[in-house]
């Protein structure tokens, strides 16, 4: 079958792919799995086929590169685990884990054709997450009890998974605030209110992983800010200051009423951080905070045994189960460490680390270098650097990447960023054959 270019691509099969990951993204939230791969099986087959056959102009070869390394990366761990210990190992592999996150290709082809439909996109999945308290949660009741200083959650797996979602929101609308107000004006009116909303859950949810992560991402960015914007005068501009002020006003009108749950939290388990940054790791109580460090101590004696390549996909539990000195109701009731770098070195070793590496580290430097040409606009940039950082930071403390949470924020997150990427590239090349004529 001869190769076509992307403008050979006819509309009709480009609508039903964006509705299909739209659709995919949103059941993905808050159904099975068997009702989201409904949409899920027809986007990602016809994705790869017209990746294919209108995909001859598009440079695809790194991220199906990647995707291959997704599919042997587990196989070639899960041999040799199998091979030394055939009683903890898997009796097959487990090819899907890592596989199913790689969906963020054809969902970048079907949202490829414009940067409006990137915003689309995170837009409808974005929504979906902020309307959680009435979709999977107690509404407005869940809410109150969050203001009133009970720790919510809004059913989106665990506060913790909360946190991310709302966080990486809290960070878009930020960093996309003033695209949006240039698009439509009126965008502030629900803009503002979702603006807020985010805030208020991030305290409310009460993990203290995402604000240490949400200052992290603040310092990083403003690091990265500082070092490559050359005219900062021109971007502090009178509606840029306008904005961080109001922003700042309402956040402290926030923070007012309910700083004393961030304080009381913080405070929580000072005792065990004390015990830990002294290195008394004897004597460390089970509590959240304690459960973690006693998790990843267990978890770095398998990574000794097997620094390589790992134990396989049951790496986490094995690291767990086979642990004698944890007590009796940590290895019944956990099954994960609760750190993705832990995770993926119990799992697939330091190869499946590298990948990792390659793999994030692939597509933010992509973005960035693109950000630095001018084919991508410097939002993209802050909005990139922050959630990397965000992301990073609160996969510290809990295996976001091994839960369905972190599969689809992955899926939605690279695709529109890999979609950003391939418009730049196609502009670059339309810009070059311009100028050639």
């Amino acid at each position: 079958m001869r190769r076509l270019e992307h403008t050979q691509q006819g509309n009709a099969l480009a609508l039903i792919g964006f509705i299909s990951i739209c659709l995919f993204t949103v059941t993905k939230l808050y159904t099975h799995s068997h009702i989201a791969n409904i949409f899920g099986l027809p986007m990602a087959i016809l994705g790869f086929f017209a990746i294919y056959r209108y995909g001859k102009n598009i440079q695809v070869k790194t991220p199906l590169l990647l995707l291959l390394a997704s599919i042997l990366l587990p196989l070639i761990s899960w041999f040799f685990a199998h091979l030394a210990y055939p009683d903890l190992a898997n009796e097959s592999p487990r090819l899907d884990k890592l596989l199913r996150m790689f969906l963020f290709i054809p969902i970048a082809w079907w949202i490829k054709d414009s940067p409006k439909k990137v915003f689309l996109f995170w837009s409808l999945a974005a929504l979906a997450v902020l309307a959680s308290p009435w979709i999977s949660g107690d509404g407005f009741q869940e809410i109150i009890r969050g203001w009133q200083g009970y720790r919510v959650d809004f059913g989106l797996k665990n506060a913790g998974h909360t946190s991310l979602f709302f966080g990486t929101i809290l960070i878009g609308l930020i960093c996309f605030s003033p695209r949006l107000y240039l698009w439509k004006k009126s965008s502030l009116i629900i803009l503002i209110p979702c603006l807020l909303f985010c805030a208020f859950t991030m305290i409310a949810v009460q993990t203290r992983a995402g604000w240490l992560a949400l200052i992290v991402c603040s310092s990083t960015t403003l690091i990265y800010f500082f070092l490559k914007e050359k005219n900062k005068s021109k971007f502090f501009n009178k509606k840029t200051i306008a904005f961080i002020i109001l922003t700042l006003i309402a956040g402290s009108l926030l923070y007012k009423n309910m700083g004393n749950i961030v304080e009381k939290r913080s405070k929580s388990e000072s005792s065990v951080i004390d015990s830990v940054l002294s290195g008394n790791f004897d004597d460390i109580p089970y509590t959240s905070v304690g459960i973690r460090v006693n998790l990843w101590r267990a978890a770095l004696a398998r990574i000794e045994e097997r620094p390589i390549l790992g134990w396989g996909i049951n790496g986490q539990s094995i690291a767990i189960k086979e642990t004698t000195w944890l007590p009796d109701h940590i290895r019944q009731t956990f099954g994960h460490l609760h750190n993705s770098y832990f995770s993926i070195l119990t799992n697939y070793g330091l190869l499946g680390l590298l990948f990792y590496v390659v793999w994030f580290g692939w597509i933010f430097l992509k973005i960035l270098n693109l950000v630095s040409k001018g084919s991508l606009g410097k939002d993209i940039g802050y909005f990139s650097i922050t959630v990397l950082s965000f992301w990073s930071i609160v996969n510290l403390f809990e295996s976001y990447l091994f839960f369905w949470t972190g599969v689809v924020y992955i899926q939605a997150l690279f695709g529109g960023l890999l979609a950003l990427i391939w418009q730049a590239e196609i502009k670059e090349k339309q810009q070059k054959n311009n100028q050639a004529t």
